[in-house]
């Protein structure tokens, strides 16, 4: 199935799922499909990546965040996001994307996501997302009564909380000239 199936697909079944509160995990059930595989016959790491996108999307919506964000025309962009791979997912084997807010700073919010057979953890993922409102970001103390939430207790990892200082890249309103490798340096 096409990405953008898959988006459809999840954006018509949210509601049968169920609703889930901002501190529970949501829960979406998916399969590793023909064309989700890689040349050494798993799954492809950037389509783990296209999953978590799934995993919030139903998130947003089992919530009720969806709503509120189209309401207020606020949109999540992501950041920053890290995975980690522990084993890897076979051609169609079922999985289980578990998506949860994990915490957030001032500017931010950090989803948790996993990627689970058998109740084991086969990858895991890090996505810290802004959210702007025609273009500019809005603080996370102005994002929680728009959405009309008392927001969870925040748990974002302790090394997650300096994550984007080595790694920051320019404001899009300031030149960030592509120089010489090495692109860190």
């Amino acid at each position: 199935m096409n990405r953008s199936l898959r988006i459809a697909w999840t954006l018509a079944t949210a509601k049968r799922r169920g609703g889930v509160a901002p501190d529970q995990p949501a829960t979406l059930r998916l399969r590793v499909l023909p064309n989700d595989i890689d040349l050494a016959g798993h799954m492809n790491n950037g389509v783990y990546f296209s999953m978590a996108d799934l995993g919030r999307i139903d998130l947003m919506i089992r919530s009720g965040w969806g709503r509120a964000l189209l309401r207020h025309r606020v949109s999540p962009v992501v950041m920053q996001e890290t995975m980690t791979f522990r084993t890897s997912l076979a051609p169609m084997q079922a999985y289980e994307l578990q998506s949860v807010i994990a915490g957030w700073d001032r500017v931010s919010v950090y989803c948790e996501q996993r990627f689970v057979v058998d109740d084991q953890v086969c990858a895991q993922t890090l996505v810290r997302m802004r959210f702007l409102h025609k273009g500019k970001g809005v603080d996370t103390e102005r994002l929680w009564p728009l959405l009309g939430i008392d927001p969870p207790p925040s748990r974002t990892p302790d090394w997650a909380k300096g994550w984007g200082d080595g790694s920051r890249l320019p404001s899009p309103r300031e030149d960030a000239p592509a120089g010489e490798p090495p692109f860190w340096a």
